[in-house]
């Protein structure tokens, strides 16, 4: 579903706008599929900044999402957009494991921020108790505290503060509570990458309809999708049934992490159709899935390419495409 908007409340925004009493007013609700959203990404937040434009709203708040991770992509993303756009602060909610955490803490905006949900629906009203609180506060005119006092999501922002002790002082006193198992909260947290399980092989290869995934930027000529050199929020899938070569056809390749050239001239280096064909014929699987799955991925935000790799998961899930050769720069 495409974006669409309503005066006034829907869904939950009824019951934010009855926690919210007479702190604020909820003049526009703003939709769009989580579907919609990835693939039209540019298109979508122009939208929403010039309905939040329009209706001189003062602060957005999106959500919350919870555990879906293509609706806090989403989220996150149409709160950074409508917060370096118009200047306003801008509130969603969602399980701190939901990919658009990655996007919001990539992106370390004063204004944008995430506050911790269940991963379940069953903690609405908890989350918004938590934007609630917030709403009120930046509306008194109030200057947001740090993440540990207000309970959003840090952003791995640091601000100069006055302090009681020097900092040798105060790495001292959490080196002894570290050693006398007392509780802590360091300055500096380390950030770890998660770890992704290996999906189990397939058992019968012969059977299987098998696709190809590159994230070298290759597409049709003239870049009808829009593609970005670098940090590329969105996928396509370009057509390929009728090819036993990629250079049966014209490509060009947007991408900034290396020498294109070669690639534009034999894109079966990245997308290998000659070869899978050989393979098809000599019965090694089953068949070559007739669409390749293309984005870039050059300084690709994680949050962004976790929503990419889900919604081509997805798509390959329906179109019962077994399994995926992926090529990257």
């Amino acid at each position: 579903m495409p974006v669409g908007c309503r005066v006034g409340t829907v869904g939950p925004g009824k019951r934010l706008e009855g926690l919210l009493k007479d702190s604020a007013e909820i003049v526009l609700t703003v939709y769009c599929g989580d579907n919609y959203f990835a693939p039209h990404r540019d298109e979508v937040l122009a939208s929403v900044v010039k309905l939040a434009r329009d209706h001189k709203v003062d602060m957005l708040v999106a959500g919350p999402a919870f555990g879906s991770g293509r609706h806090g992509f989403a989220c996150a993303e149409v709160c950074q957009a409508v917060s370096t756009s118009l200047g306003v602060n801008s509130i969603t909610a969602m399980y701190a494991q939901n990919p658009g955490v990655d996007s919001y803490q990539q992106y370390k905006n004063q204004e944008v921020f995430i506050f911790p949900t269940t991963e379940a629906v069953s903690g609405m009203e908890d989350a918004l108790a938590k934007i609630v609180k917030f709403i009120k506060k930046l509306a008194a005119g109030a200057v947001p505290g740090p993440a540990a006092e207000e309970g959003y999501i840090p952003r791995g922002l640091r601000f100069n503060a006055p302090v009681d002790k020097l900092g040798a002082e105060r790495a001292v006193d959490m080196l002894l509570d570290k050693l006398a198992g007392r509780p802590f909260t360091t300055e500096l947290p380390v950030e770890y990458f998660e770890k992704v399980p290996v999906a189990p092989g397939l058992s019968n290869l012969k059977d299987a309809c098998l696709a190809l995934i590159t994230t070298m930027g290759v597409v049709p000529p003239g870049n009808p999708d829009g593609f970005k050199v670098y940090r590329n929020t969105q996928w396509k899938k370009y057509f390929i049934g009728n090819l036993q070569s990629m250079q049966d056809s014209k490509w060009h390749v947007v991408h900034g992490g290396y020498n294109s050239a070669w690639m534009i001239e034999n894109a079966n280096y990245c997308v290998p159709v000659d070869a899978c064909r050989q393979l098809e014929k000599e019965g090694v699987f089953a068949r070559l899935y007739p669409y390749f799955f293309s984005t870039n991925g050059g300084m690709g935000f994680i949050g962004a390419m976790k929503a990419i790799g889900h919604g081509i998961a997805l798509d390959m899930k329906v179109e019962m495409a077994h399994a995926a050769i992926l090529v990257s720069a």
